[in-house]
């Protein structure tokens, strides 16, 4: 069964937040880091079967429990999505960026997510670390970047593609506006536990 990375990741932080649990605790829990449940449930990492495992015994359920409610994509040759199937994603708290999933292949041995991403309310954002290999394109505005030890200045038109491994994030000054599509190809099999 196929089960959408990013519905996955949401149902986690839905099932920790009904427990009032923070990453730290779930952490000490399962014995797995906060920053690895954080890239789970920020749609970052693929977990494999017996992290899963790990976080449904935390949360006392089963471990089928996790997936429910979570639809089962059809195989098709093709993929149309409607401005209306486009959802907002909340993912941490402090991130400053608006998201909206355009699209998702199913769990796969590949991932491939492309998000619009928007400026948001302009809090700094820290550097962060995927497990992905991403591309950026500037659909309008301007913004500067980090990548590493880093900062390049991206305009409306420019394309960024680099090691999401690479910490990294966008670098604000006051009234950045910019609009941007992020195409995130996930790698399995890289969990730190």
């Amino acid at each position: 069964m196929r089960e959408q990375l990013t519905a996955l990741g949401c149902r986690i932080r839905e099932l920790r937040k009904q427990r009032n649990m923070t990453l730290q605790e779930l952490g000490e829990k399962t014995n797995l880091t906060a920053g690895l449940l954080s890239k789970i449930e920020n749609f970052r990492t693929i977990p494999s079967l017996p992290v899963l495992a790990e976080i449904a015994r935390a949360f006392g359920i089963a471990l089928s429990e996790l997936f429910e409610g979570i639809a089962v994509s059809e195989r098709k040759n093709w993929f149309l999505v409607h401005p209306e199937d486009q959802k907002p994603l909340e993912r941490e708290a402090d991130h400053g960026l608006r998201y909206r999933m355009l699209f998702e292949t199913p769990l796969t041995a590949d991932n491939l997510q492309v998000m619009l991403v928007t400026e948001g309310d302009g809090t700094e954002q820290k550097s962060v670390t995927t497990e992905a290999d991403q591309l950026l394109y500037i659909l309008s505005g301007a913004l500067e970047y980090r990548i590493g030890e880093e900062t390049l200045s991206l305009r409306e038109g420019d394309l960024l593609f680099f090691d999401g491994s690479i910490p990294h994030g966008p670098d604000y000054k006051p009234g950045t506006r910019f609009t941007l599509l992020a195409f995130y190809f996930l790698r399995p099999g890289k969990e730190n536990r």
